[in-house]
């Protein structure tokens, strides 16, 4: 049975697992929290494909913001530089963690632009 949804009303994680890669990537949060105050978090991204991340993020925030997503490139894909993906996107899902063992899952709708940069450290 054909589904009456359309694949671009649907978040990114619900769509088939080959469609984006499962990641273990240190990476660096930025944004404001539902208060318009501006944090940084540094996480460990959990899935992303060509239009979406997911990662667990402790700092409250509201769906439809924007943040800044600076994630490690693994040593072998910069050909032994470390460089560092910087991409933005917009909150388009948060599922609740399971109280304080782990934090909210947040789904990320990405922008098409992106930066590969030298890594700062």
């Amino acid at each position: 049975m054909l589904s009456r949804i359309s694949w671009d009303s649907r978040t990114f994680r619900h769509r088939p697992a080959e469609r984006g890669f499962k990641l273990s990537l240190p990476m660096t949060v930025e944004g404001p929290d539902p208060g318009g105050t501006f944090f940084r978090e540094t996480t460990t991204l959990s899935f992303m494909s060509h239009q979406g991340a997911l990662f667990p993020l402790a700092n409250p925030v509201a769906l439809g913001s924007r943040l800044k997503l600076a994630i490690a490139l693994p040593p072998k894909l910069g050909e032994g530089q470390n460089l560092t993906l910087v991409v933005k996107g917009t909150i388009v899902d948060i599922d609740g963690g399971d109280g304080n063992a782990t934090p909210p899952q947040v789904a990320l709708r990405l922008e098409s632009r992106y930066i590969i940069q030298p890594d700062a450290a």
